[in-house]
């Protein structure tokens, strides 16, 4: 998808034990469009990281409608992991 990307977090990588399909962020565009990718990423024979299909890609106006709905909701999530 991406014509450039730029991951700006690693999730799940320095857990103990590390995550077996850590979660990368990263800033993309495709097409001249700019987009944030929210992705599942598993280690390869080599021992590099490689994407898997498990993520979501979005604009900055969906980003910013997902965040708004954790936060308005955190207190439900939190309650429901206990």
């Amino acid at each position: 998808m991406s014509e450039e990307a730029n991951i700006i977090a690693k999730i799940g990588i320095d857990t103990d034990p590390p995550a077996k399909e850590p979660i990368f962020i990263s800033l993309s565009s495709y097409m001249n469009k700019k987009y944030v990718d929210i992705r599942k990423y598993y280690k390869d024979s080599t021992d590099e990281f490689k994407p898997t299909k498990k993520g979501i890609t979005m604009t900055l106006s969906q980003l910013k409608d997902f965040t708004q709905s954790i936060n308005d909701n955190m207190d439900e999530i939190e309650n429901w992991f206990k």
